[in-house]
Order: C-alpha cells, then sequence, then structure tokens
C-alpha cells in the first residue's frame, strides 16, 4: 500500500512569549507512532530575521495606539510570504499527497501551491477574533476595516482549502461566520494523556496555585497576584512559569521552563488549582494539560477556553478583568477540598473523551486521506 504523504507545517517559534506551538507538533507525532501508512514529515517555518521582524513591526507609535498601524496585515504578509518560500523550497525536495498548514494564517499568501496540492488548514482562532479580543491595543469603531486586508485573505484561503479544521466549536463559528463556503470541521488535535496524566500529590502547609504563561499581563498575571493579594505566603503558594519579568512575593515561585518540561508535569500534578485568568486567548494548551492531570482549573469566559471546561464541568469560569470574581472563584475551590477532587477526575475524563492525542491524530488522518483521494 503506497503511504500516504504529509507535510505538516507549524508557524514554529514566535519567541518565549508564545508557548504553545510546539505542543502541535507533540501532539501530531504521539499519534504518528501507530500510522504505519503516514510518511510524514515536519516543517518550521523559522524564526524571522532582524529586517522581516522590522517590517512586520515596526511603526510610528501614534498610528499602533489608534489602531491604523496595520501591523496585524503586515504581520501576515511577512509570515506569508516567509511560509510559501519554505513550504515551496520543501515540497520542492520532496512531494506531498497533502498539506497540513498550522495556523491558517500562514496560508493567506498560498495561492498557488494550494491550487497545486490539497491543502487543510488548521485554525484555531479567525483574524477578526483575534484582532477583537484587543489585547494590545484597544477595539476602535474602525478596528475591522484596519485589518480589512487580512481578512480577505483568509476568506480567500478558506474557500481554496481542501479542508479547514477548527479546534473548537467556537473556532467553528467564527470561520463560518467569515466565509460561509469554506469546508470545515471540528477536531482539536488534542495531547499525549500518558505524559500529562494525574500522580500523588505531595502534603504541605498551604494549598499551592499554578500559572502558566508566556504574555504575564495579558494572560491575567496581575490580576491573580491582586487577587490572591495579602494571603500569598499565609494562606495560599503560587508557582508561576512565565519569561516575564515577575516582581519578587512572599508565597511566590517563579519558574523558566519549556513546554513538556518534566517539571512542568510535576508543576501540573502537585498544583491543587490551576489559574489562568487571561484577557485574550483562543485554545489554552495550558488548560488542557492541567486538566489532563486531574487539576481543577480557574480561567476566564475567553475564545474556546468555556468549551474546554465543559463549560464548568471541570473548572470555574469568570469574566475577564473581573478581580472579585476571581478570588471568589479561587477562594472557594481553595476551601472545598472535596470539590476539588470532583472537578481535577472530571477534568481529566473530559481529557480523556475529547482530547486523547492518539484518538484525534488518527481522525485527523481519516480527513486527510479523504481529501488527498478526491485530488484522485
Amino acid at each position: 500500500m503506497t503511504p500516504l504523504r504529509v507535510l505538516f507545517v507549524n508557524e514554529g517559534e514566535l519567541g518565549p512569549a508564545v508557548m504553545g506551538h510546539g505542543s502541535l507538533d507533540a501532539s501530531l507525532e504521539v499519534g504518528l507512532r501507530e500510522a504505519e501508512d503516514v510518511e510524514a514529515r515536519f516543517l518550521g517555518i523559522p524564526p524571522m530575521g532582524r529586517a522581516a521582524l522590522k517590517l512586520a513591526t515596526a511603526a510610528p507609535p501614534v498610528l499602533g495606539r489608534l489602531d491604523l498601524d496595520l501591523q496585524t496585515s503586515r504581520w501576515h504578509a511577512v509570515q506569508g510570504i516567509r511560509a510559501r518560500r519554505a513550504i515551496q523550497r520543501a515540497l520542492r525536495e520532496s512531494p506531498a499527497d497533502v498539506l497540513h498548514v498550522h495556523s491558517h494564517s500562514l496560508a493567506l499568501l498560498l495561492g498557488g501551491v494550494m491550487r497545486r496540492v490539497p491543502t487543510v488548514l488548521s485554525m484555531d482562532v479567525s483574524v477578526w477574533e483575534w484582532h477583537r479580543m484587543a489585547i494590545w491595543a484597544p477595539l476602535r469603531r474602525y478596528s475591522r476595516l484596519a485589518v480589512s486586508p487580512s481578512i480577505v485573505a483568509e476568506r480567500r484561503a478558506l474557500r481554496r482549502a481542501a479542508l479547514t479544521v477548527a479546534w473548537s466549536d467556537w473556532a467553528l463559528r467564527g470561520a463560518r461566520r467569515e466565509e460561509p463556503r469554506a469546508r470545515l470541521e471540528q477536531l482539536h488535535p488534542g495531547l499525549d494523556l500518558g505524559v500529562f496524566s494525574p500522580g500523588e500529590r505531595e502534603a504541605r502547609r498551604r494549598p499551592r496555585v499554578l500559572f502558566v504563561g508566556g504574555r504575564f499581563v495579558e494572560k491575567g498575571g496581575e490580576d491573580l497576584l491582586a487577587a490572591l493579594g495579602p494571603g500569598l505566603g499565609r494562606d495560599v503558594d503560587l508557582d508561576i512559569v512565565t519569561p516575564a519579568d515577575v516582581a519578587d512575593t512572599p508565597g511566590v515561585t517563579r519558574h523558566r521552563l519549556r513546554p513538556g518540561d518534566p517539571a512542568l508535569v510535576e508543576l501540573y500534578r502537585q498544583a491543587d488549582v490551576f489559574c489562568l485568568p487571561t484577557r485574550g486567548d483562543s485554545n489554552p494548551w495550558v488548560i488542557l494539560e492541567a486538566m489532563a492531570c486531574g487539576t481543577p482549573v480557574v480561567s476566564t469566559a475567553v475564545g474556546a477556553i468555556p468549551e474546554l471546561l465543559g463549560n464548568g464541568e471541570a473548572g470555574v469560569i469568570v469574566s475577564p478583568g473581573d478581580v472579585p470574581a476571581l478570588r471568589d472563584g479561587l477562594g472557594g475551590l481553595l476551601r472545598d477540598e472535596p470539590r476539588r477532587r470532583e472537578m481535577g477526575a472530571a477534568a481529566r475524563r473530559r481529557t480523556e473523551e475529547h482530547y486523547d492525542a492518539r484518538v484525534q491524530t488518527r481522525r485527523l488522518l481519516e480527513s486527510l486521506r479523504r481529501v488527498a483521494a478526491r485530488r484522485d
């Protein structure tokens, strides 16, 4: 039987503040171990050089404050050109029956390649849904117009794709709003439930909360510090995993760890509660990693997070930026050990039922085979 040749394209490293892209390749590799009839290659887009980064991000500050610097579209243009060159080079070296491209924004300028090779886009958030979260700049009446070059290119890519795989129902709805003619299905890649698994918690004097996030402020790190407040070091301890600088605070331990580090897995297992009070996100890997380790979650109603948590089955959901609600949500769990155990068990069950990388990769490969077969 001729193996299915798949080129998996990943946006790759975007700096220490973006910690999730490597998790996708790790999840795919878990599922591919059982796929003897698949010849898989992985292509990561190299980090931007200084000139490309300047072109993608530099602009007069006043334009940035007004959301008129076209930064989103400039970033997509630079990344799109770089991705197209890398993919064309990889295909010249070795043909593929089907491309799998994550994130879908890499394909905004990939029209010529998509006409030659069936292409499946992997999408966790649409261009506009990400921009409208207003993480870096306030949303203005004309903000959608300001990112319209990217939105137009996104619609074109969604139409051309043989299939777009949305990681959540929330992402699927966003894709359908932007391009109703797109061929869509919902499938999260999942994670390695053998690596991320519950462990015995050590006895300690105080309960322990864990935060993991590359962009400390945008991920709600300061909200978490404010919510725990004077209780830190007295009633509760906090572990923070981030590359960002965080002020020394009693009861707070900061860690510099890469995704998948065994020390990070152990922090998930030892935490009584995992907290990500993020103000802007789509499908945070860290929430699923904590859930897989049997740790209850406190997070915000942002992006697909309520969906990941089963709308409250596996964690407490509060509004982003609402520090009093965050304080109440954390306090309620920290004071109620039976509820933590029940919610942690529900979190693990949910990952087993919906986010097992072996099962999810098998489903993805079935879709890739159908796409490749349609070309034949």
